[in-house]
């Protein structure tokens, strides 16, 4: 299915769910906001990952006012996979989008604004679920560090955010759903540090005429020398990450004999995401 189907599901699902309100005094979402503006979004931050594997994730989910889910594909454990993480996006109906808003009712989360529940304190090197929700009065934000872990008294709202974490993935099994097609895109360039790997030996030529990685913003430094830098660009996914994969590494654009390789991060972005951020 093509996003402009996906979206214009987004806008009959939404009608159908301000109709479904009307008499009932309730309720199912802002009148002043776009169905494809959105709703929640969930992503983990931490960890004890390398800082590229770190740099290059997105949202695991993001479901749009009008009920637009946008997922992880699946991947595999073999190295080197692809460069570019695959994204699926189905289409929630009235129930699953009543459901849903009903968990995060249970969450309280539009009565926060910010909080963090780091309640865990016996594990180490977990990541940091953090979900985000949008309404009429802004963003609202909860995280929680090693969420599902529950031998210990954890707050309700974690209790519930767990639960719609699991639900999340439930419905994902359940939907129809077709790859989700990018508005935008997020390149990440890194010099290469670490050499190249003996076994995966893939060096490729610059792919982005006209750009160079150095003149990007400064996404962030790790140690006095690896300096990772950022740009959005608008479109899809370019054709030539494609077949790239994890080890790929690209020469410097500038051609110089003692430039050093490049490894890009290259992904979607999800409605919610401004891109070029920690």
């Amino acid at each position: 299915m093509k996003r402009q189907n996906l979206t214009r599901l987004t806008m009959l699902a939404a009608g159908a769910l301000l109709m479904a309100s009307c008499g009932t005094g309730e309720v199912l979402g802002p009148p002043d906001i776009d169905s494809d503006d959105p709703l929640i979004q969930i992503h983990s931050e931490g960890g004890f990952v390398p800082v590229d594997w770190n740099l290059g994730r997105g949202p695991i989910f993001t479901v749009t006012q009008g009920g637009l889910i946008i997922y992880q594909g699946v991947t595999t454990l073999e190295y080197p996979g692809r460069l570019v993480p695959p994204y699926m996006a189905g289409q929630l109906n009235e129930e699953q989008l009543s459901e849903l808003r009903q968990k995060l009712e249970a969450m309280g989360i539009a009565e926060i604004e910010d909080e963090h529940d780091d309640s865990v304190t016996n594990v180490a090197d977990a990541t940091t679920e953090v979900i985000r929700f949008w309404d009429e009065s802004g963003v609202h934000r909860y995280s929680v560090y090693a969420l599902g872990i529950t031998d210990h008294d954890v707050p309700e709202r974690t209790v519930a955010f767990a639960d719609l974490f699991e639900w999340l993935h439930t419905v994902t099994g359940t939907i129809d759903a077709s790859p989700y097609e990018a508005d935008r895109v997020q390149v990440i360039a890194g010099a290469d540090y670490q050499g190249i790997d003996p076994d995966f030996v893939d060096i490729r030529d610059w792919p982005l005429d006209g750009e160079n990685p150095d003149n990007w913003d400064e996404l962030t430094t790790v140690g006095e020398a690896e300096v990772w830098t950022c740009k959005v660009f608008d479109g899809g996914i370019p054709e030539v990450f494609e077949d790239a994969t994890q080890a790929t590494l690209w020469t410097h654009p500038s051609e110089s004999a003692d430039a050093q390789n490049y490894k890009l991060l290259v992904r979607a972005l999800l409605p919610g995401e401004d891109g070029c951020s920690l």
